[in-house]
């Protein structure tokens, strides 16, 4: 069926350019009524949609999509919606695995439970547009129709025009480091909601279970979580307003994630573009 404007997904894309704009047209106002926006029917219909195409695999309540399918799709999110108005919804905690990573090393991942990504990608459908209004060019992870292939495409644009030094800089264990305070006062920036905000915290505060034991974890955001890339954008976007503001002169900055690439113009400036 094609989609008109009376459709759920249409319905949701209006919303976002409205407080895209909203952002857009003012660097400095914080918004303070999205929480119901968050619980309302067809964004949470939406934000099953696409859980649903990613994918992946049962939380800790073993509770996979597919049963959640035959459970019935609608009561499902019903129920997140009548916890949500009524202020019970609680995360659970988020499954500790581990997936092979370069040089024998592993990477941690986290994987929160069906209902707590249902309710991390209707948050996200919701504050999304207002940071991608301050997100700088530069950035090219976990955002809408940017890719790895479009940084790339910066790298080889930057190194045309006489850019021809790359220092390629990762973050050592990013997602688990973030110092969460800081991430929060960053995100209050834009989003003075106390019950977003609370939605944020409890996500970042659930721990993990591993091997069928539940710890607390003092910092970071679970990796693996459907929230976790966009706070981290929000976290590192700091860094790319300073080098826009401070550093411009050393090279061209291009950032995916936690993984950047200076493009220095002389080989000397290459250190400074790491350090800085």
């Amino acid at each position: 069926m094609p989609e008109t404007a009376n459709t759920p997904i249409d319905k949701v894309r209006q919303l976002q350019r409205q407080l895209y704009v909203c952002a857009k047209r003012s660097r400095t106002r914080r918004f303070h009524a999205l929480y119901d926006r968050i619980y309302r029917s067809d964004v949470l219909r939406e934000a099953w949609k696409r859980v649903r195409s990613n994918r992946g695999a049962a939380g800790v309540d073993a509770e996979t999509i597919q049963a959640i399918e035959q459970y019935g799709v609608e009561k499902f999110l019903a129920e997140i919606q009548a916890a949500l108005r009524a202020g019970r919804y609680r995360p659970s905690p988020v499954k500790r695995r581990y997936i092979p990573k370069g040089g024998g090393k592993q990477r941690p991942l986290g994987i929160p439970t069906v209902r707590d990504r249902v309710t991390q990608m209707a948050t996200k459908l919701v504050i999304e547009p207002i940071f991608e209004a301050d997100f700088q060019e530069c950035s090219y992870g976990f955002r809408p129709k940017r890719s790895a292939t479009q940084a790339l495409e910066a790298i080889r644009v930057a190194g045309n025009r006489g850019h021809n030094f790359v220092v390629d800089a990762d973050i050592q264990g990013y997602f688990d480091n973030i110092r969460r305070e800081t991430l929060m006062e960053l995100v209050k920036e834009r989003i003075s909601d106390r019950r977003v905000l609370k939605l944020i915290r409890q996500w970042l505060e659930a721990g993990v279970m591993e091997d069928g034991t539940v710890r607390e974890t003092l910092a970071g955001t679970p990796q693996g979580g459907v929230i976790s890339p966009l706070l981290a954008n929000i976290y590192l976007n700091k860094l790319d307003r300073i080098w826009a503001a401070r550093c411009g002169q050393l090279g061209v900055l291009v950032r995916y994630a936690d993984d950047c690439a200076p493009r220095a113009q002389r080989a000397e400036e290459g250190p400074m573009c790491v350090t800085v």
